[in-house]
């Protein structure tokens, strides 16, 4: 074997297991001792977990904060502010920032990120360029999926549709939009229109901003699971954020979330964002303003969790780590039990990788090598203390190890 990780422990059971890897393949994961590799890592007890996911990031405009402050720290302000500035980007300059991003989640473990790129009338096909100059760069350190994301809205703006089409044929993976950023419910339900053309026409899966706002008037995830229904894209649509459902009635909330699972639409909540940006409008008591995601996963809907943004005009700070994404999540939405724990645990790896359908991931045999040994005994001492990732090893190949000393001085 070229890799025999040793001394480590399940990241599902918690017993001690030996993970041997031959060809950037797991071909062996045994409780007792395997036979001697060409390299060898001693786990010392600490987890070995299949590699994390982030599933909803916007690259472009990670690390945007020196002279761009939000002063109300609003989305809409964020929204204005990145909208002047979106045209400048060059492309060296996002290759740069991006690559920050890039080395940092990595080193946290993360070797997947999907990334939404703004899609409209102003930055045209600039910003994609960047971006996809950066999924270029960093290739052999991580997959990055693109999602068209017409931010600023397609039901009467026809220039930002024929961008759409473009960025499908220029780089993009999926499909996305924000139905809630037109003007009303009839406008919304025609960018769904418009999205799922396109993505019937690419044979793409569709991933759309969704209800991004405290106000319960919005309701387009509804629209977005009948025509998920009708076009049977079923389990090939995801809807992030989708905080409006915090404010919905119970009885509208039950409707809708039935829809969903019907859909099998896959849902990402951001909740770091979305507690920082949502009900600064309302007196107290003030909402959420996040997905609600224990009632979600009851009714059998599949859950992650990304981190939107790092130190921009949207969200002051981030360090791109999944396990403090998840920990946030799991205080906004009081997962405290031991198996609401572990759902946590797994927003940003198994969940993640089944709306993302990373084919061969985990930790058995035939899975692809993509590890990371993890300084943790349990679910919650990884979502607690958020350790080391002591090695992050990607298709076989150690990409990272990282270990924090600490000393005492009497």
């Amino acid at each position: 074997m070229d890799l025999v990780i040793r001394n480590g422990i399940s990241d599902s059971t918690g017993e001690p297991i030996e993970v041997g890897i031959e060809g950037g393949v797991i071909t062996a994961v045994s409780n007792t001792p395997l036979p001697s590799a060409k390299q060898e890592i001693d786990a010392a007890g600490m987890m070995i977990s299949p590699a994390f996911i982030e599933s909803h990031f916007h690259l472009e405009n990670a690390y945007l904060w020196d002279g761009l402050i939000n002063q109300s720290g609003t989305l809409h302000e964020a929204i204005e502010i990145y909208a002047r500035v979106k045209h400048d980007l060059t492309v060296d300059d996002i290759v740069k920032r991006a690559g920050q991003v890039v080395h940092t989640a990595v080193a946290n473990g993360t070797l997947w990120l999907r990334s939404h790129v703004d899609i409209d009338h102003i930055a045209k096909l600039s910003i994609l360029r960047g971006v996809a100059a950066a999924r270029e760069a960093y290739r052999d350190l991580i997959d990055i999926q693109l999602v068209a994301f017409p931010q600023l809205g397609l039901a009467r703006n026809p220039e930002a549709v024929d961008m759409m089409w473009q960025a499908m044929e220029n780089g993009c993976d999926l499909v996305g939009g924000m139905p809630h950023g037109e003007r009303d419910m009839d406008d919304a339900a025609r960018q769904i229109e418009i999205a799922f053309e396109i993505a019937q026409k690419y044979d793409a899966d569709v991933d759309m901003h969704i209800d991004e706002t405290d106000d319960p008037y919005w309701h387009s995830m509804e629209l977005l699971a009948e025509k998920t229904i009708e076009t049977g894209w079923h389990g090939r649509v995801t809807a992030g954020h989708c905080c409006a459902m915090s404010a919905w009635d119970d009885k509208m909330a039950a409707r809708i979330i039935e829809k969903v699972r019907q859909a099998n639409i896959h849902v990402i909540t951001n909740a770091p964002i979305n507690l920082m940006l949502e009900g600064r409008g309302h007196s107290h008591p003030k909402p959420r303003g996040i997905a609600r995601v224990k009632e979600l996963m009851e009714a059998g809907v599949n859950v992650a969790c990304g981190q939107d943004d790092v130190q921009n005009m949207f969200y002051p700070y981030g360090k791109m780590d999944p396990l403090e994404t998840a920990l946030i999540t799991a205080h906004a939405a009081h997962m405290g039990a031991p198996g609401e724990i572990q759902a946590a645990f797994d927003m940003p790896r198994y969940n993640a990788a089944r709306l993302w359908k990373v084919e061969n991931y985990g930790i058995r045999v035939g899975a692809a090598a993509n590890l990371v040994v993890l300084d943790a005994k349990s679910s919650v001492e990884a979502l607690r203390r958020q350790p080391d990732r002591r090695y992050v090893i990607r298709q076989g190949k150690i990409l990272v190890e990282t270990e924090t000393a600490v000393r005492w001085h009497n």
